[in-house]
């Protein structure tokens, strides 16, 4: 054998190797191994066409019953109350506010100087302002300092208004 042959051996190996892999799998006969995380079952169509639509359609909210505005006034007077107090340090008035708060009331009045807060007290009956419902509503609390627009939410009936924003109305 001559070198030039002998060099040739190997590329005739690696090419036969390369080959025997691109041999179709259907001819290679080994059962699937469930073992095997690569080995995966045949795909399936997880999209479908509804032969029908539902005719699901978003729903508003129910109006805010009675009870549910009650309770909603309620809470909205003392956040304003906790919400009113100037004199307090910062840590003391986020440990009162927190809890009356939802996540989004929260994180915007994380650091928040009630020294800067004009009002210190609440001056009368809040009332609910149009569009109410058991969810979702605003109520005007007066003050001291003028009137303050609570927006409230809940999760459901039965649970507690958290306060999402307190904002003066501008009006004396």
């Amino acid at each position: 054998m001559t070198a030039r042959t002998a060099a040739a051996v190997p590329l005739i190996i690696a090419a036969a190797i390369t080959l025997a892999g691109c041999a179709n799998p259907g001819d290679i006969s080994t059962p699937p191994d469930d073992r095997d995380p690569l080995r995966t079952a045949e795909p399936t169509s997880t999209v479908s066409t509804p032969a029908e639509y539902d005719d699901a359609t978003a729903q508003p909210a129910p109006d805010a019953s009675e009870g549910s505005q009650n309770s909603a006034v309620t809470a909205a007077e003392q956040v304003v109350s906790v919400y009113a107090q100037p004199t307090l340090t910062a840590d003391e008035w986020a440990q009162q506010m927190t809890p009356l708060l939802s996540q989004s009331g929260a994180v915007a009045y994380e650091g928040q100087d009630p020294t800067t807060i004009p009002a210190t007290q609440v001056t009368g009956d809040g009332t609910i302002v149009a569009g109410a419902t058991d969810v979702a509503l605003n109520v005007l609390v007066p003050t001291d300092a003028g009137e303050y627009n609570v927006a409230l939410s809940r999760t459901g009936d039965g649970a507690p208004w958290l306060a999402n924003e307190i904002r003066p109305t501008g009006g004396e």
